[in-house]
């Protein structure tokens, strides 16, 4: 460090890490810090700053009058262990301020609204960004084990003129009601009649890559997904609708989750808290050389794939991490949170947080990537990885479970939908929630610990895919139907992205994080032209929501109610469910049929697996949708096979007759 504080280095090397050498010291003064509040305090009469910037001598507070104000004016702060505070005694509110460190300028780490573009943070008075009754409302009361979530783009949802919103593309755009593409509902609505339980929005957060600027919005190279974080604890500016004005990013990011939260609708965050978009030039980094980043020999690790990856392990890194977890369910009423690259938040730090949220929600469902983007300095061991949420209360993204239903993300490799028949036993397993078996090693103890999905925002999105393993296309429909039956039948919990429901496509882009509206946004004219696909999959949803035997939240339980039948045919998979525990009577028969032709299952294994010399069959659901067939009944010799048609899922009532056995 020279005398004017600056940070100087060689080829982007570290600078020297005295103070993290220094381990005795670093551990007093994480100790004294850890329990102090960061960031601004601020009251009508006055404000108190603090900072976490343990190697420096000197910092700055350095206050704006306001946007327009280019000079402002320096104050000194006053350091006490590793923390620098200042006082200031009078109404702040509509002021900006950066911390001076040498000739550089930052904003706070805990910022809760920023100027545009994120020069500077502001200070706002958040008693007054409460839409009206937010402050007396609260979460979703869903369960986990009830959830069906769904993955989305706040800009992607509402930006295409089709969606008939005004709003397009922001946070208030996407919760306008009434909104149709001619007779066909859009928006909100769609969510509604959907019945979906949780909105998964991709990072909402502030980050850096989109211009705020209202003439760049919708601009073709202006657009980003959002995992480039900046501000953690600052909505979005981009999705404001007024941008320049802090205290609108907050009112609208409110105003958005309130009226989900009053269509039933809970809301998952996606928070990156991995890595920041800036590296050695990162506000954590000037403030703190080398402490809130994991390093290697003098550089920066690179677990992200971005260019490095933040130490949650150390104290105040878990401390901003936990921190903002609790101010999002706190001031926004955040219904829960999906962690980006999981498995470089440690093990510790991730049951630290659960706990604390809990306390405040004990429905808060959280959920993560359990890989890395490249080779971490965290140790695999402190690393969350597949099996590793076992018993925690948390659940990870199912890898299998997708690589099963439709093969490999961007290449050639086919699954169940498109006629695999190799891995049958494994998404068997699947369908049971993917709990632990004697021939499945690496499963879970109880179903809820898997999301279950087919596509997610990364990759291809599965239309394109069925595109590039069926180049025809004339079979992308039923094996979508069928990817949905698999999906919305299956033990654990159900996750779908934007658009899945009436095929989307993203014309075969598998990376899409940065490319113009024209290829991510939501083409409503989609859902108009394949309505009878919508109604398939909104049929399905309330099939899983009428019937709680498809959403049981342990293993003990899946166990007792749930059977694999012999279909004795590769093509198909069959499972039987005990509708009512303790009911003998009831059940539902489930088949899925991967053949491209008509098939006939015969129905002797269903006997035997019942015990029943008679059986009363009636199918309820197959790839049209509900339906209302006749009840069939008769004994093996009566009723020989079940008919299905090709790339099927079918689900029939079962009603016993007799038994024997018993």
């Amino acid at each position: 460090m020279n005398r004017s504080g600056k940070i100087s280095w060689t080829n982007q090397t570290l600078p020297r890490e005295d103070i993290i050498n220094e381990r005795g010291r670093l551990d007093r003064l994480e100790e004294e810090a850890r329990t102090q509040s960061l960031g601004l305090d601020y009251r009508k009469d006055r404000s108190i700053f603090r900072v976490w910037a343990p190697q420096r001598e000197e910092v700055l507070l350095h206050l704006y009058r306001n946007r327009e104000d280019r000079e402002g004016f320096c104050l000194p702060m006053d350091k006490a262990g590793g923390i620098f505070q200042a006082r200031v005694d009078r109404d702040l509110d509509g002021f900006y301020y950066t911390y001076r460190v040498g000739d550089q300028e930052v904003t706070d780490p805990y910022s809760l609204s920023a100027s545009l573009n994120s020069r500077c943070t502001a200070i706002v008075n958040m008693e007054e960004t409460n839409p009206p009754g937010f402050s007396s409302s609260s979460f979703v009361d869903t369960p986990p084990d009830q959830a069906i979530i769904y993955e989305v783009h706040v800009g992607d949802f509402t930006f295409d003129r089709t969606s008939g919103v005004k709003c397009a593309g922001k946070f208030l755009g996407m919760v306008e009601e009434g909104r149709k593409y001619h007779f066909t509902s859009t928006g909100l609505d769609h969510l509604k009649k959907l019945g979906i339980t949780h909105v998964h929005l991709m990072p909402i957060n502030d980050f850096i890559s989109a211009d705020e600027d209202p003439e760049a919005f919708g601009r073709e190279d202006n657009y980003n997904w959002g995992y480039d974080p900046e501000l953690y604890n600052v909505p979005e500016g981009s999705y404001a609708s007024c941008p320049d004005d802090p205290k609108s990013r907050i009112r609208d990011c409110k105003a958005m989750i309130q009226a989900l939260h009053e269509a039933g609708i809970g809301v998952i965050m996606d928070v990156v808290y991995n890595h920041t978009w800036k590296s050695y030039d990162s506000n954590l980094n000037i403030l703190a050389p080398g402490y809130y980043y994991r390093s290697s020999h003098g550089l920066f690790t690179n677990g992200s794939g971005v260019g490095n990856e933040l130490a949650s392990e150390r104290t105040m890194v878990r401390k901003l991490i936990i921190d903002s977890l609790l101010f999002w369910q706190k001031e926004y009423k955040v219904d829960g949170f999906r962690f980006d690259l999981m498995a470089l938040t440690d093990r510790e730090t991730i049951d630290l947080a659960l706990a604390r949220l809990r306390e405040v929600n004990p429905n808060i469902l959280v959920y993560g990537e359990p890989w890395t983007g490249g080779p971490s300095g965290l140790d695999f061991k402190d690393q969350v990885r597949w099996s590793g949420q076992v018993g925690k209360g948390f659940a990870l993204f199912n890898e299998v479970f997708r690589q099963m239903v439709k093969g490999d993300n961007d290449g050639s490799g086919k699954g169940f939908i498109q006629g695999a028949v190799g891995n049958r036993e494994v998404l068997t397993n699947g369908l049971l929630g993917s709990i632990r078996t004697d021939s499945i090693d690496g499963g879970v103890r109880d179903p809820i610990e898997s999301i279950n999905y087919f596509n997610a925002h990364d990759n291809l999105i599965l239309e394109d895919k069925l595109s590039l393993t069926n180049p025809d296309g004339d079979l992308n429909d039923p094996m979508t139907r069928l990817a949905f039956g698999l999906l919305l039948t299956a033990q654990g919990i159900p996750f779908f992205h934007a658009g899945n429901e009436f095929r989307r496509s993203k014309a075969m882009s598998p990376n899409s994080y940065n490319a113009p509206y024209s290829i991510n946004a939501v083409n409503w004219t989609l859902k108009l032209k394949r309505r009878s696909l919508y109604h398939y999959v909104r049929d399905l949803i309330q099939i899983r929501k009428d019937f709680p035997v498809f959403r049981l939240a342990s293993g003990r339980s899946v166990r007792d109610r749930v059977r694999v039948i012999d279909p004795q045919n590769d093509n198909m998979i069959s499972l039987v469910y005990q509708v009512d525990e303790g009911n003998h009577r009831d059940y539902l028969l489930v088949v899925h049929h991967n053949g491209w032709k008509g098939g006939v299952m015969p129905t002797s294994g269903l006997f035997r697996a019942l015990k029943a010399y008679q059986l009363s069959i009636q199918k309820i659901f197959d790839p049209k949708g509900r339906v209302a067939c006749n009840r069939i009944e008769g004994g093996e010799s009566d009723l020989p096979f079940i008919h299905l048609q090709p790339l099927s899922t079918t689900i029939f009532s079962i009603t016993k007759g007799g038994s024997y056995g018993l």
